[in-house]
């Protein structure tokens, strides 16, 4: 006979409030401000850097649309997004998302920098920072990065953080008028705590 007992759900993230900025040995990062604008602009107005992203480059209008809209957004349920500015040398150079998923405790990261500051281990340095921000402070079980089968720079920074390849779809997506691949990494939060 079936327990007429609740089926426990698991604990979902509370609304934490981090320490800003969150510092690293070479980076601050810190939640966008709409004077962010142009400096995002200077990425995101590349295609080279968003066709891994599946979307039009930016123009300044776009740009400023999405860091007011950035710089007030809550995250504290599913569907919120947390983004991120890097810094360096008091530069913004980059930027880092934290997705909340759909499912219990789980979160999307990703990154992009200004080409010009890549190469350099920068986009590795924030993404650490940000799985610790999303296993320590907001406590999710499980963080994945989507990316493009085609994006080596971006697997290899998933694989640096210790990431598990969990997925290799085919032909799961459209990019520049083209079936494109896509790879899943993922970390538990006791193998996150396995590498500190």
């Amino acid at each position: 006979m079936p327990s007429s007992l609740p089926v426990p759900r698991p604990a979902v993230p509370g609304p934490a409030a981090p320490e800003w900025p969150l510092v690293t040995d070479r980076l601050r990062l810190r939640p966008v401000a709409p004077a962010d604008a142009e400096a995002f602009l200077s990425w995101r107005s590349r295609a080279e850097v968003v066709r891994f992203m599946y979307q039009p480059p930016w123009d300044l209008p776009t740009a400023q649309a999405k860091l007011s809209t950035w710089s007030t957004a809550p995250f504290e349920e599913v569907g919120d997004v947390l983004v991120l500015a890097i810094e360096a040398d008091g530069d913004v150079v980059g930027e880092a998302m934290l997705k909340w998923a759909a499912g219990a405790r789980q979160a999307e990261l990703g990154y992009a920098l200004h080409p010009d500051a890549s190469g350099r281990g920068l986009a590795t340095e924030a993404a650490r920072a940000i799985l610790g921000l999303a296993f320590t402070t907001y406590g999710f079980h499980r963080v994945y990065a989507r990316i493009d089968e085609e994006n080596a720079a971006s697997v290899r920074v998933a694989e640096r953080l210790g990431m598990r390849l969990e997925a290799h779809l085919l032909e799961n997506d459209l990019r520049d008028g083209v079936w494109s691949n896509e790879v899943v990494y993922a970390l538990l939060d006791r193998e996150h705590a396995a590498l500190a």
